[in-house]
């Protein structure tokens, strides 16, 4: 089945890869805050302070910064789903989140707000 992709899509092959590689919820969002830092240069909560959203809800991200989660969340899956995630529960944490901050350091220099 093919359809339109967009962040909702996009964050859900995210999340289901990190758990797919033995991350939970925690693993999630410490790779989310890794991943914002990487690409904005703050964090999450900053983000969503700087920019007028509401916390939790991209959709009042400015566009700009929507984009890069989707590249960003796009890079990681890609990322996790290559490299093998092994140990226990807590290595795979610390694997999961290595991960996804070094692909998203890998696709920050392609936004205006990093050159």
């Amino acid at each position: 089945m093919r359809g339109r992709v967009d962040g909702k899509t996009v964050r859900k092959d995210f999340t289901q890869t990190v758990q797919d590689k033995g991350g939970d919820k925690r693993t999630q969002a410490h790779a989310t805050e890794k991943m914002t830092r990487s690409l904005f240069g703050c964090s999450t909560e900053e983000l969503y302070q700087e920019t007028g959203g509401r916390e939790g809800d991209r959709t009042t991200l400015p566009q700009d910064a929507q984009t890069a989660y989707i590249v960003g969340e796009t890079a990681a899956t890609h990322r996790l789903k290559a490299t093998p995630i092994e140990g226990n529960r807590s290595q795979k944490h610390v694997q999961i989140v290595d991960t996804v901050e070094d692909a998203s350091k890998d696709v920050k220099g392609i936004f205006p707000w990093n050159w």
